[in-house]
């Protein structure tokens, strides 16, 4: 394994820690505001971070209208993953969605084969197949039997639909990537989904009463602009640019532990004898997926 290969895995390593805290901030402060408010929110705080961050390094340039339309791309499949999400989660519950997110690396892999001619490896395929059971097992906390007992409403197949963006996501920007820096690359497309999502909120910003919004939403809002968005998108696209979409998907089997270890952190008594045999699995199946083949 080459350094450079590494250092993108410690990078989606980082990327899981950051979204396991994301869960805890959104589900802080999700009845303060309207959803997709904060959607707009955090992405407009991230954008303005990077700008920040573009003009201190000199690589604020306004690209053509062509990289435009190329960075506009890049920012769909996360945009269409939190639409889907927010709109379906007002009527179905938390564990069909994340039951049905554990799909997302297999459809990932599928795409990649379909769209960019990726061949997979039968190793692959294995570690895809025992992480998918045993994130199920965490969320189920080992008790298989409830995954048959799932009825699904046309909501959850409307987040299902927002997982195909999710799969998409790291094929897109290995594909649309060309050459430029991380820095810019994640910043452009930031600010790109800031103004697809201002002209889908605009008529609710007017009636936001701003001064009322506590400091826990606000630090909650900081913490999702500042590092579930801004950082990890950064982390996520580095690591799309070195990893096979297979690969980069399969980290979504540690955000179940990523959250139960951010509970733990913060005081939440975890029965671990109830997740532990699923822990082990995922655990093995990402030491598989990372020493194989690329795909």
């Amino acid at each position: 394994m080459t350094t450079k290969i590494l250092k993108a895995h410690l990078q989606m390593l980082g990327f899981t820690a950051l979204l396991g805290g994301s869960f805890i901030a959104s589900a802080t402060i999700s009845t303060t505001l309207p959803p997709m408010v904060i959607t707009w929110m955090r992405y407009a705080i991230a954008s303005l971070l990077f700008i920040v961050l573009m003009v201190v390094q000199r690589r604020l340039k306004r690209p053509t209208y062509r990289d435009l339309g190329r960075y506009t791309l890049i920012s769909l499949p996360p945009l269409l993953y939190f639409a889907c999400m927010i709109i379906s989660l007002q009527t179905t519950s938390a564990l069909n969605s994340s039951a049905l997110y554990t799909t997302v690396p297999l459809m990932s892999l599928i795409m990649s084969m379909v769209l960019i001619k990726a061949k997979s490896t039968w190793p692959v395929l294995i570690a895809l197949l025992m992480g998918i059971l045993g994130a199920l097992l965490i969320i189920f906390k080992g008790d298989l039997s409830q995954v048959l007992q799932l009825s699904l409403i046309p909501s959850d197949y409307l987040f299902l639909f927002g997982c195909l963006g999710m799969a998409l996501n790291p094929i897109v920007v290995k594909k649309l990537h060309r050459g430029e820096q991380a820095l810019v690359l994640t910043g452009w497309s930031l600010i790109c989904a800031t103004v697809l999502l201002t002209a889908f909120v605009a008529f609710q910003l007017p009636e936001i009463e701003w001064r009322h919004i506590s400091i826990i939403t606000w630090s909650g809002i900081l913490y999702l602009a500042t590092f579930a968005t801004a950082l990890s998108f950064f982390l996520f696209q580095k690591a799309c640019v070195v990893l096979s979409p297979a690969k980069v998907s399969g980290y979504v089997y540690l955000i179940p532990l990523s959250v139960i270890i951010t509970n733990m952190l913060l005081g939440q008594v975890i029965q671990w004898r109830e997740i532990a045999s699923g822990a082990i699995l995922v655990i093995i199946a990402m030491v598989i997926l990372i020493k194989a083949k690329s795909c």
